[in-house]
């Protein structure tokens, strides 16, 4: 009866809802997690730390060859022709077998990777420990793809917040003990292996009950079709975590490690704004879907252009609070040691705004079916952010490097902007304003809360960033929350 209620299908509301609930707690976890491992590690183990999860996706990508990803589209295709378990013995076969060969290359190569990471050989063990990590690493994708094609979302939530409260747990145990990289990548590797063996367990239990599930797949091209549509998927992970980790990587490699950890902890501070902001995209993403099947494109074009700029101007406003208290934040959870990230958290702040407009408009790329559109921006963002750090890193150091990555990362959403417009997206000028407005935080404490306080009353009085209609939406809906809230006290 439990396995029963556990894969019980969900509707598209109570998936959103799952799925968000479950992001937003592991957000603010990580949060506090991070001021952990970064007081008892120190800037220098820290920045050890935090290169260790730029090589594991970059390595688990070809580990696990892009297939997970094409489970949400066969998954349904394959349990619709009753041939579900074979469909899974056949993928979850492949990615073993692949992530077994990329850990036996790492294995014998953790010297040199490690040289490539960290710029010096010494950090072999580390490499090691991530190596061991593909093969659980792969598994673990598998299932949960597997969960989210059987559009069972609270199981594929369940089975990510596992891995993440066990590795938390562990890490912070074993990090308060050693203060050391090592251990705390070890305690990721566990959580890994104990959330597998438990699920795997749950999810052949399940199978073995579906009598309806066991024909044989008897297509020539099988893999030639899983790997066709998988393909995409090895390229898209590589560029993202390239992008997201040059800065830290390029300081390993151009300063030290401790310039990685403290660099590391203001983009943490800069990072809560994102907590926040990719909510918008992620609830947004279903419901344009659905109004664009409708062939309301207008309304579509409505949502975006007010979701851009409610959302950004919402997370604004709690970046100035965090701009302007950016010395006590730094002091008292990481300590006088990160003191030095202070003149850089303001322009990491615009990065992860920038970010933030880009996860509230990328929707736009999957309901015109030009999914490519991201991986182009993405890609010449890298090839710059590259070539900026390299200039900028020597020259400036922290300040460089955060200006090579907030730099490229304006780059792609200008591209983006461009070539959505050619595919049909209406901006308003008001939007692209509101979407510039981040670059206030190059300015100075006093100049930033009086420029916050005329764009307080430019917005709500006057019609030049939010129209008339605009605003009324926002009333409506403050006041809907609020009625809903009241009537939940009541009870």
């Amino acid at each position: 009866m439990l396995i029963n209620n556990l894969f019980k299908k969900e509707t598209i509301a109570q998936s959103v809802g799952i799925v968000l609930f479950f992001k937003i707690l592991q957000r603010i976890i990580q949060t506090g997690r991070g001021v952990v491992f970064a007081r008892f590690l120190g800037p220098s183990n820290y920045g050890v730390y935090i290169l260790a999860f730029f090589f594991i996706p970059l390595a688990a990508a070809f580990a696990r060859l892009g297939i997970p990803s094409s489970f949400s589209r066969y998954v349904p295709q394959y349990e619709k022709k009753g041939a579900l378990r074979n469909f899974l013995k056949k993928t979850f076969l492949l990615i073993a077998v692949a992530s077994t060969i990329t850990t036996l290359i790492c294995l014998f190569n953790a010297r040199n990777i490690s040289s490539l990471i960290y710029g010096s050989p010494v950090y072999y063990r580390i490499v090691i420990i991530c190596s061991l990590s593909l093969l659980p690493y792969g598994i673990f994708e598998g299932l949960r793809a597997s969960f989210s094609g059987l559009r069972v979302f609270k199981l594929t939530s369940i089975i990510i917040f596992s891995q993440f409260f066990i590795f938390t747990v562990l890490g912070i145990i074993l990090v308060i003990f050693y203060s050391k990289a090592e251990p705390i990548i070890l305690s990721y590797l566990i959580s890994l292996i104990i959330v597998i063996i438990i699920f795997s367990l749950i999810f052949q239990k399940y199978l073995k009950k579906l009598n309806s599930q066991s024909l044989e797949i008897k297509e020539n091209n099988f893999y030639g079709k899983i790997f066709k549509f998988s393909i995409f998927f090895v390229i898209n992970p590589i560029i993202f975590t390239l992008f997201r980790y040059t800065d830290k990587w390029m300081l390993s490699l151009l300063t030290d490690l401790s310039s990685v950890g403290i660099y590391s902890v203001a983009s943490n501070v800069g990072g809560i704004i994102f907590m926040f902001g990719m909510v918008a995209g992620s609830v947004l993403t279903p419901n344009l879907s659905n109004i664009w099947e409708r062939g309301e494109k207008d309304k579509v074009m409505y949502m975006l252009n007010f979701a851009i700029k409610i959302n950004t101007l919402f997370l604004l406003s709690g970046a100035v609070v965090l701009f302007l208290f950016k010395k006590q934040i730094i002091s008292i959870l990481y300590g006088s040691k990160y003191i030095k990230c202070l003149p850089i958290i303001g322009i990491l702040l615009i990065f992860w705004l920038f970010n933030s407009i880009f996860w509230t408009l990328g929707p736009y790329a999957q309901l015109i079916e030009k999914t490519y559109i991201p991986v182009i921006c993405c890609s010449i963002g890298l090839v710059s952010n590259i070539f900026l750090n390299y200039v900028l890193i020597p020259m400036y150091g922290l300040i460089g490097a955060a200006v090579a990555s907030t730099s490229s990362f304006a780059i792609i959403l200008i591209i983006m902007f461009v070539l959505f417009r050619r595919k049909g997206l209406e901006l308003k000028t008001n939007t692209i304003l509101v979407c510039v407005l981040p670059i206030m935080f190059v300015l100075n404490n006093t100049h930033i809360f009086f420029f916050f306080l005329m764009l307080f009353g430019i917005t709500f009085g006057t019609n030049l960033i939010l129209s008339k209609d605009e605003k009324n939406t926002l009333y409506r809906q403050v006041k809907k929350e609020i009625s809903r809230y009241r009537k939940k006290e009541k009870y």
